[in-house]
């Protein structure tokens, strides 16, 4: 590969990564009490509407799938929203192998704006064999500053033992800039289901 070529690639990497979207956990607790691992999971995505439930609850149901760990989406025992009291949750899973159920609940979602100062970054090719010619080879490429608007969504997640209706695991999350809705349920789903394995709770 053409030397030049390769370091502008790089430099376009560089880019693209700095612009993608990250989920961290800000705020968690769990049971101390709570000693063994929760086998089959609920998973209750709440205030969407239905499409969007469906999508959300799909999502990590296919995380948790990937890990091995049976689940069911509310929606498949639930679909009508407008369905979704204690009473008839209880009712849905009474019977049922589910020992655990996850409840997801969109806090807000923030737009902030924020500066990006101006900077110069340096394209060409890193081969030289001389002062001279590393003077030569590179172009510096001046970006000027600018105003941008970030997206932050902030999610809260409860793990509910069924089993006494106990609170075992909480935590809130916040993703900067998802690129799309795909993208955030994705990452969400591995943040929060890795969480919860760290705790040994799946």
């Amino acid at each position: 590969m053409n030397r030049k070529i390769g370091f502008t690639l790089v430099f376009a990497l560089t880019l693209a990564v700095a612009a993608c979207s990250s989920t961290t956990v800000t705020e968690q607790w769990s049971d101390p009490e709570q000693k063994t691992a929760f086998n089959n999971l609920l998973v209750l995505s709440l205030n969407h509407n239905d499409t969007r439930r469906r999508v959300f609850e799909s999502g990590f149901i296919e995380e948790l799938d990937k890990r091995g760990i049976e689940s069911t989406a509310s929606y498949e025992l639930l679909p009508d929203r407008k369905d979704l009291s204690k009473e008839a949750i209880k009712s849905s899973i009474a019977g049922t192998p589910i020992d655990a159920v996850l409840v997801m609940r969109q806090v807000k979602i923030k737009k902030e704006d924020r500066y990006v100062p101006p900077r110069y970054d340096y394209v060409g090719d890193p081969f030289y064999g001389s002062f001279y010619g590393y003077y030569g080879h590179f172009s510096p490429i001046y970006t000027p500053g600018y105003i941008t608007e970030d997206t932050i969504v902030h999610l809260e997640s409860n793990l509910y033992r069924v089993d006494g209706e106990k609170l075992v695991w909480s935590g809130k999350t916040e993703t900067f800039n998802p690129k799309n809705t795909d993208a955030l349920i994705s990452e969400l789903a591995k943040t929060i289901l890795g969480e919860l394995s760290k705790s040994n709770l799946i």
